[in-house]
Parts: C-alpha cells; sequence; structure tokens
C-alpha cells in the first residue's frame, strides 16, 4: 500500500510533470475563435413544449486537429453551433464531442478540413500561479485581438458550474470590463495559458478561471463520463467545544463531521464513511474544524481539492486516498475508495440542468413529472414562496439517493381542463405514493403500468390523502382529447 508521504508527494508536485511542456502564447497567435450557438430550452412545466430560441456569444480555444475547448452552458440545448476564427469571414458548423456539467467544459469538433488552416494549438500548464498577474485574449469580431490585465489573487474550491462537485478555481481581479465567456487567459510573464475565464462580475470587478489543471484532466479524459473521483460525503463545522467534547475529540485534533453520504458510491462499508464520524485527516493533511487542509503551495484550501483534483491517470473505479476518522470515540484508519461520481447518487436534480429535458406521463389529462429543482424554479424568482412546502422540503432534503429502492418523486404537476376531469382540477403539485397499491420509483413503472392489459382501473393514491381513479377507457378518451387541444405530441417523454 502507498504511504501517505507517496501521496503527499503525488498532490503537490504530480501536476508538473503529467503532460507535454506548454509552449507560450502571442497576441498574434491564431487560436481563439468566436462561438455562436442557437439554443432551445425545454419548459419544464410543460414539459412537451420548448422555450423561446436564444441566441448566444462565447469563446473557444482550438486544442489542435480541429477541437475547440469551450464553456459548457451556453450549448446546453443547441440547435446550432457556429464557429468563425480570426481572419476569415466564413462561418463553420461544430459538434459536441463531450461535456463536463461539474467542471463547465464541452470540447467541439469542426471537421470542415479547411477550419484548422492557420489555426494554433493551445496547451494548458498545470501550474497554477498565485498571486499574479495575467492576461485574458479576447476575440474581436474577425479582424481583431485584444488583450486586458487581470490579477490572479487566490485558488478556491466550489462548485463554481452549479454543478454536483466542489472544484479548484482561481479568483480573479480586474479593472477592465470583461464578459467571462470562455476568453483564455495567459500568465503575463511567461504567457503560458493557465485557464478559461467562466464567469465575471462588472459590479465586483471579480470572477472565476477554470485552472490549466482542471482543463488537462478534461481533455485527458478517455471514459465516457467524468474521470474526476468524488469524495461522497456531506460534512459540517466541529467549531463549538461542547460537539467536540460530545464526539470524542482530543484537544490537538481538529476535524469535521460528516452529515450526510452517497450510498451509491461506497461499495464497502467497512471501508466507508458513516453519518457522525469525525474526519479528522485526508492524505496526511490535518483538516481543521472549518473544513480546510493548509497546503505547502497553496495556503488554506478546502478538503475537496485533495481528491477532486488530483492525477488524472489515477481516477479510475479503484482509486483510494488514506484517511483517517474518529468513528463512535475510536481512532479509525483506512483507504477510502473512490469512484467518479454517478447520476443515480441523485434523487431530484439540481444545480445545472446538464442537459437533460424534462420527462413526463399524460394520464386522463393530468400531467405527472419528477420532481427537480428546474421544475420548481419554472415558478420565477420567488419561486421557494410559490411552490408546495412539501416539494420544497424534499427538495431541500432529500435531493440525495440514501435508498435505492425509493426511487424518484413523481408528482402530480398540473391537472389540464377538460370536462372528463373536472373534479380533479383543483388539484396540483401532489407527491405519488402508490397506483393500485404498488410504490412507482420512475416516470416508467408509472407508464408500464397503466399500459399493462390486464389492468382496466387505475387508483391513485398521494402522501396527502388525495385519491385518483380512472378507467382505463376514461384514461385513453381523456388523453386523446388533450393531445388535440393543447397539441401534446405524446403522452410519454423519458
Amino acid at each position: 500500500m502507498k504511504t501517505i508521504s507517496s501521496y503527499i508527494f503525488l498532490i503537490i508536485f504530480l501536476p508538473y510533470f503529467l503532460f507535454a511542456k506548454p509552449t507560450s502564447v502571442v497576441k498574434d497567435d491564431n487560436s481563439v475563435v468566436q462561438i455562436r450557438s442557437t439554443t432551445q430550452a425545454p419548459n419544464f412545466l410543460q414539459p412537451w413544449r420548448y422555450k423561446t430560441p436564444e441566441n448566444r456569444r462565447f469563446y473557444g480555444i482550438h486544442i489542435g486537429d480541429g477541437q475547440i475547448l469551450t464553456l459548457s452552458h451556453p450549448i446546453y440545448y443547441a440547435t446550432n453551433i457556429e464557429i468563425n476564427k480570426h481572419g476569415s469571414l466564413k462561418s463553420y458548423v461544430g459538434t459536441i464531442v463531450k461535456i463536463d456539467h461539474d467542471l463547465g467544459l464541452a470540447l467541439l469538433k469542426v471537421d470542415d478540413p479547411d477550419f484548422k488552416n492557420g489555426l494554433q494549438s493551445i496547451q494548458f500548464t498545470n501550474d497554477i500561479y498565485i498571486p499574479s498577474t495575467g492576461l485574458v485574449i479576447e476575440y474581436k469580431e474577425y479582424r481583431n485581438l485584444a488583450e486586458r490585465r487581470i490579477r490572479n489573487v487566490k485558488l478556491e474550491v466550489d462548485s463554481y458550474a452549479n454543478g454536483y462537485i466542489e472544484l479548484p478555481y482561481l479568483e480573479i481581479q480586474s479593472d477592465e470590463k470583461l464578459e467571462g465567456i470562455g476568453e483564455l487567459i495567459v500568465e503575463e510573464s511567461s504567457r503560458l495559458a493557465i485557464g478559461l475565464l467562466y464567469s465575471f462580475k462588472s459590479s465586483q470587478n471579480s470572477g472565476k478561471l477554470i485552472p490549466g489543471l482542471s482543463i488537462n484532466q478534461f481533455i485527458e479524459c478517455k471514459k465516457e463520463g467524468s474521470c474526476i473521483p468524488f469524495k461522497g460525503f456531506r460534512f459540517r463545522a466541529l467549531q463549538d467545544k461542547a460537539s467536540r467534547d460530545y464526539y470524542g475529540i482530543k484537544k490537538d485534533d481538529q476535524g469535521v463531521l460528516i452529515a450526510e453520504v452517497y450510498p451509491s458510491l461506497f461499495q464497502n462499508p467497512a471501508l466507508s464513511l458513516q453519518i457522525e464520524d469525525v474526519l479528522l485527516e485526508v492524505a496526511g493533511f490535518k483538516v481543521d474544524p472549518k473544513g480546510f487542509i493548509e497546503h505547502p503551495k497553496f495556503g488554506k484550501v478546502w478538503l475537496s481539492f485533495l481528491i477532486h483534483a488530483m492525477d488524472p491517470n489515477q481516477k479510475k473505479l479503484n482509486y483510494k486516498i488514506p484517511i483517517k476518522i474518529l468513528r463512535n470515540r475510536k481512532l479509525m484508519e483506512f483507504d477510502l475508495e473512490l469512484k467518479p461520481f454517478e447520476e443515480t447518487a441523485i434523487r431530484i436534480p439540481y444545480g445545472n440542468t446538464r442537459g437533460r429535458k424534462p420527462s413526463f406521463a399524460l394520464i386522463g389529462g393530468i400531467v405527472f413529472t419528477e420532481l427537480s429543482e428546474h421544475y420548481l424554479m419554472e415558478f420565477g424568482n420567488q419561486w421557494r414562496a410559490r411552490v408546495s412546502k412539501e416539494l420544497l422540503y424534499l427538495n431541500d432534503f432529500h435531493s440525495i439517493q440514501r435508498d435505492l429502492s425509493l426511487g424518484n418523486v413523481i408528482i402530480l404537476s398540473q391537472v389540464l381542463p377538460l370536462t372528463g376531469n373536472q373534479s380533479y382540477h383543483s388539484l396540483y403539485q401532489l407527491v405519488l405514493k402508490t397506483v393500485n397499491k404498488q410504490r412507482v420509483k420512475t416516470l416508467r413503472e408509472l407508464r408500464e403500468i397503466m399500459q399493462a392489459p390486464e389492468s382496466n382501473l387505475f387508483h391513485l393514491e398521494f402522501t396527502n390523502g388525495t385519491e385518483v381513479v380512472f378507467t382505463k377507457k376514461e384514461m385513453e378518451t381523456l388523453n386523446l382529447e388533450s393531445q388535440k387541444i393543447f397539441k401534446i405530441p405524446n403522452t410519454y417523454q423519458d
């Protein structure tokens, strides 16, 4: 088994020799392209409909062989992607190769052989320069490249892309007016490519930069999905003396309390974290009561950095990292087995939509869907005050799939106003409990029950005690009427 000192060596030094040495970027290098996308997001409240199309403009970086590195969120639900390169009036069609929703990165490909003519390839350094001064290289129309100055202030770890995983980013500051739409950032003195600008708030003169270390993890990942190992737990600070005494933490120790775990990500319960464990050390680094470790190069950073930002070649299903914990006041040490984040670990989706389209089932003119935060947010900026308190509670406290036998949360979203279902018109935002006394985990299961040839009567029960009853003939008649009146193409969408 590898020693803790070996892990520390990997964390500190490995990023510097994982990849070939990057070259300097000069202003005249033709590597920054402009991308325009037309997107049409779905309506989670009326899943058979789409919202008004939007046109978006952002930047991309040529990394070789006609491949363009860019941000992911501007191409969600894209119906068309056009790419323009410096010095050319021609527009090229781009296709999506892969997306990482947590890193906030996407890789596009242009198949036209003329596209890569005259384009330079950019390779990002794994070095993180803080504090330092950088330059933002922007594409301004087809004949103009511009540079603006920024300051790299500090390394932070957070779910900056509104995803499920906390990842490193650089906080930057600038007095310039920046857009934060994928601009290339180079270190001023060496002119090495150090990252992409993910966002920028002019009112605060600050923004977030995706570092080259994360970009190289994304580019080098050859498997489908993410190559980033996920820690599989959430923690709570342990700062008050009473709590620390209760969990048996010694004066010289620190640590945080494990408040929630993702059970579907741990295969071996004996070598997994449990709720109310106290995490003392990760890979030889002591964890302070707020969840930070003291990194020899970057100073105080969140403990997630040790797990989510290591060698991409080690990010396999059997990847392990040594930890030290207190369990029932007893000290334990073992290697925590990690694997990439799985979508099945989430019961109620939240954060960015990850490019998902909403699913629904139409039953007797009643719209059923699976609960997600994206559905709730369709009720406007004040959605937390407008939606059902039960749905709000589930979204806040049951978003993680603690028990795979529970399945997703199926809700009655709305009743379409038809004469045949008039007695149910007042129903909305109800949580489905059973259908014919059978618990339903997914919309697909619900559909299978409703389409079963032996079923002629359907009895739907909801958690608040409401009941809905349809015969198969009534359901089919009302579905056809709903499709005709409300122009719904299908009674089911997965």
